[in-house]
Order: structure tokens, then C-alpha cells, then sequence
């Protein structure tokens, strides 16, 4: 799941003048290691801490496996370190299809209903319409994010989610506009298994993973062995507990290292051979790396913007007038980016468990930058100045949400009556109690394990609450009074923009008390 980490850092880096180069064909520089050591080294001292892992292939071949810092306290970080690469799992989704496509068990035009009969979307019409094609290229009419409260922390399966997907709004053009889905990977996820007889994590691993001879990923935290060489994912430089996927998996759940998936780079970029046999075919490569659908930007400008489109599993655009295939993933407390430029047979990783979105973004700008014959240092030292804007910017937001409570008010009814039983159509449950010593206290029920708190009153009927997942702001609850003056429901007001949660709804229970 990308974040807000790295899918607004694009944004932000415009919003300061931060622009793409321009499209022409620059002639390409090849690195020396020391060049990418020392970008490398600079970025982490400007943003990486407290772990970093960069691995770079160039023609064809490994130049650079480095990593500084600690994957834990008192641990060093190594290329072998495994982190969460979140999104960058769906180009290993995408793959898996194309795998199938090539065993001739299905069709990138297959319609979805065909394979997974269970799937409905609230759109009939795009229900019975809906391709293999669609689900992985981010065009099936849903908004970016939407939906993804009913996995993210939650105890919903796969089946659950599945079931309350026709339950969510389409506010989109089916095919034409871009909407980052998670949950569309989910459903690949299903047709793999359908088509293949395996679970997705199986086929993952031993189809891909294998003969890449990725011997210490695994698709899930839950296959990790106990010895595995796991960084622990920080916010803040605080540790923070990892995320382990219920439901979602194909979106975002595979444990990588920069060692590992130098194969996977590798073979990539090699047309899709490995070991001297195709493991995709140039065809399947073809299929994934072509724009499907443009991501319109309001306000990015003309230049290379004007071609960001999304593949299927990859993004695509153009850097310096050439092709380049690139993917950012991000999870609570770890960040992830691959980046192809196929021409030149270049790639490279960046893990890092700091959450950082924007450390990414200046080695993918440093490094492109060093082989165009630039300063990639200089890139480096100038998004750390703007990076420092951009954070006073948030604290900055943050202060004026705080002012914004007004004071000297009082809640319109007793404490107690707040206290009861409440349903999102879409999402589920929700439970607000009230006891004499621990006061009024909420809990979304299927994220019972990080949407959970105390409420304390902030003003009016609206009250505060501070979930124990640090990757969310604090949130507001705001309760609704009917005509009768009783508690009709609550909405939530997180601000964070990879959750939804202004779409929730939650509607009091008839004679519900608690």
C-alpha cells in the first residue's frame, strides 16, 4: 500500500517547483560504484535512519549491494535484511497472471466473473464487464484507496472483504480514470488461486521466488521463519509493531531484500529470462509495461507528467526522454521502490524502515541525475532542504487542527449516552462504552487490534481519540443528534491520505446502550 509517505511525495516535490526534468533523450553516464556509494551514503545521512538498503543493476548486472544503519536496535542493516516491500508485491501479482496467461489457463481480457463468480461490484455493469486486465490496472471506477479500512489492520478475511466490495460507491469513469486499488489485487489474487489450483502465496513463491532463487522472501510475515533476518519497521525512529496480513495479500504483503530481489531486477530486464530460459516472456513484459490508463495530475504542469500512466503492476513514464518502469510501496514504518529503465538495461532497489517516502524519491532523482552527467549529490542536499519545508508544512497543519477546537463547550447529552452499539454498511461494526473509571472508550471491531481508544470530549458532541497505530493522526469523533435529540451515529475525522475514513457511517443500533 503506498503511502503517504511516498505517493504524496510527487506531489509535494511539485507543489515546491520540484518539476521532472524535461523529455528530452540525454546521454547516459555509467556509475562507478564509488559515485553510487557516495549518493547512497549522502541520502542516508540527510533522511535514512534508522535503515537503508540500496541495491543497483547496471547492464544487465549487479554494480552496488549496500546498506548502513540498524534494521533493530543493535542490529545492523545488510542487503540480506528482509522488509515489508508493500505495493512493490503487485508487480510480483501481476507477473503471477502473466505466468498463467503464458500456461495458457486464462486471458488478460478474461472476464473477471468467469474465474472468481463471487465478485460484484456496486456497478452491474462493470461487474459483468470487469477483465483480469482491469483488476491490475488500477481502472475499475473506485476512487484511490477506497475500501481499504476493511483490511488494513482488520480481521476481515479475504472472503469477507470480498463480499462487502459491492458495497462500495463507484465515483469513477470505468477505464478511464486512474483509482489506486488495493482491493482489485486482492480479486488477481483469487483468480490466481482459481486458475492455478494454488494459493497466491504458494504460486508466488515457488513459480517466481524459485527459480529467481529468492531462498530467504516469503510472500507473507506469517512464512517467515523465526530466525529470518527481519528489520523491524520505525515511525519517528520509534519501532512500532509490524503489520501482518489478514486479507490483501497479492496488494502488498511480500518480505524482500535488496539481495533478493537483484534477481528479480535482473531477469527483468533481461527481457524476462533467467538461467538461460524465459521465466516471462518479452510478450508478458510488453503487456505490463504499456500504459493502461493515464494519472491525470491537476495543476502537475506539461513535461514528463503529461505521460505518467499505470502498466499493470507498474507504473510508466518517461525520465530524460527514455522509458522508465517504476513502482514505490509503503507500509507502517517501511518504504520500498523499484525503478527500470529498460533501455539501458538499469534498475535498482531502495528499502528502507523509516518510513520515508522522500528519502526514495532523492536517490531515484540523485541516481537517474548521476548517470544523465548531473550533480546527484546536489539533488540530494536540495531535497533534504525541501523535505525540512515540506515537514514544517505538516507540523504545521497539525497546529491549526488543534486550534481549531473550540473552547468552553460541553457535550449536549451525559457522557453515558453516547455509550452503545454502531454498524457501517460497508466497513461493520463499532463499539462505544462507557464505564465510571475509564470513561467513554471506542472500538472498531474488525480492526479491534489498532482502531481501538479513550475518547476524551474536545468540543461540542465531537471527541478525540488516539488509536495506538502511530502511522494514524489523532482522530475525531464526531457524534450526530436526531430530530428527538438522542444519538443517531458518528463520523470520523482522520486526515491521512491513505484511509478513507470520512467515508465511514456508523449508525446507532435501535435501543442500543452500553
Amino acid at each position: 500500500m503506498p503511502t503517504r509517505s511516498c505517493l504524496a511525495s510527487l506531489t509535494f516535490l511539485l507543489s515546491f517547483g520540484l518539476a521532472m526534468p524535461p523529455a528530452t533523450c540525454a546521454a547516459q553516464t555509467p556509475l562507478t560504484v564509488d559515485q553510487a556509494q557516495a549518493v547512497v551514503q549522502r541520502a542516508y545521512e540527510a533522511f535514512g535512519r534508522p535503515g537503508l538498503a540500496v541495491a543497483i543493476v547496471q547492464d544487465g548486472e549487479l554494480l552496488l549491494e549496500v546498506a548502513l544503519g540498524q534494521r533493530a536496535e543493535g542490529a545492523p542493516m545488510t542487503p540480506g535484511t528482509l522488509c515489508n516491500i508493500a505495493s512493490c508485491t503487485k508487480a510480483f501479482t501481476a507477473a503471477a497472471i502473466a505466468l498463467l496467461v503464458q500456461d495458457g489457463k486464462l486471458d488478460w481480457d478474461d472476464r473477471v466473473v468467469d474465474h472468481v463468480p463471487e465478485f460484484r461490484l456496486a456497478d452491474p455493469w462493470i461487474t459483468a464487464h470487469m477483465t483480469v486486465r482491469d483488476l491490475l490496472s488500477h481502472r475499475c471506477g473506485l476512487v484511490t484507496f477506497a475500501g481499504d479500512l476493511l483490511w488494513y489492520g482488520s480481521d476481515h478475511d479475504d472472503a469477507e472483504v470480498l463480499r462487502r466490495l459491492e458495497r462500495l460507491p463507484i465515483r469513477q469513469r470505468f477505464r478511464e480514470q486512474f483509482g489506486y486499488q488495493n482491493l482489485m489485487y486482492l480479486v488477481a489474487g483469487r483468480v490466481v488461486t482459481q486458475c492455478s489450483g494454488m494459493a497466491w502465496e504458494d504460486f508466488v513463491e515457488q513459480r517466481l521466488m524459485g527459480p529467481l532463487g529468492m531462498a530467504a522472501s516469503r510472500a507473507c510475515a506469517q512464512r517467515l521463519p523465526p530466525d529470518a533476518e527481519r528489520a523491524v519497521p520505525h515511525i519517528g525512529g520509534a519501532a512500532i509493531q509490524d503489520h501482518e496480513f489478514v486479507a490483501c495479500r497479492p496488494a502488498a504483503s511480500i518480505y524482500a531484500s535488496v539481495h533478493d530481489l537483484v534477481p528479480w531486477v535482473r531477469m527483468l530486464l533481461a527481457g524476462g529470462a533467467w538461467d538461460g530460459r524465459p521465466l516471462l516472456t518479452e510478450a508478458s513484459l510488453q503487456q505490463m509495461w504499456r500504459p493502461h490508463v493515464a494519472i491525470s495530475d491537476a495543476g502537475a504542469g506539461a513535461g514528463n507528467d503529461d505521460f505518467r500512466s499505470y502498466g499493470m503492476g507498474w507504473f510508466v513514464g518517461l525520465e530524460r526522454g527514455r522509458k522508465i518502469v517504476h513502482h514505490d510501496g509503503g507500509m507502517p514504518g517501511f518504504l520500498s521502490k523499484v525503478v527500470l529503465v529498460p533501455a539501458d538495461r538499469f534498475g535498482f532497489i531502495v528499502l528502507n524502515n523509516a518510513n520515508d517516502g522522500i528519502l526514495n524519491e532523492a536517490l531515484q532523482r540523485a541516481l537517474l541525475a548521476l548517470r544523465a552527467g548531473e550533480d546527484g549529490l546536489a539533488v540530494v542536499d536540495r531535497l533534504a532542504q525541501i523535505a525540512q519545508r515540506f515537514h514544517d508544512r505538516e507540523r504545521n497543519a497539525v497546529a491549526q487542527r488543534e486550534a481549531r477546537r473550540q473552547a468552553g463547550t460541553q457535550p449536549s447529552l451525559a457522557i453515558a449516552a453516547y455509550a452503545g452499539d454502531y454498524e457501517d454498511a460497508t466497513y461493520g461494526a463499532a463499539v462505544v462504552r462507557h464505564d465510571e473509571q475509564a470513561g467513554l472508550t471506542i472500538e472498531l471491531v474488525p480492526s479491534r487490534r489498532r482502531l481501538h481508544g479513550s475518547l476524551s470530549h474536545w468540543h461540542h458532541d465531537t471527541f478525540r481519540v488516539d488509536f495506538p497505530d502511530r502511522f494514524l493522526p489523532f482522530a475525531l469523533v464526531r457524534f450526530e443528534l436526531d430530530q428527538d435529540g438522542a444519538v443517531a451515529g458518528f463520523r470520523i475525522d482522520c486526515p491521512i491520505a491513505d484511509f478513507d475514513f470520512g467515508a465511514l457511517d456508523f449508525r446507532r443500533a435501535a435501543a442500543s446502550t452500553r
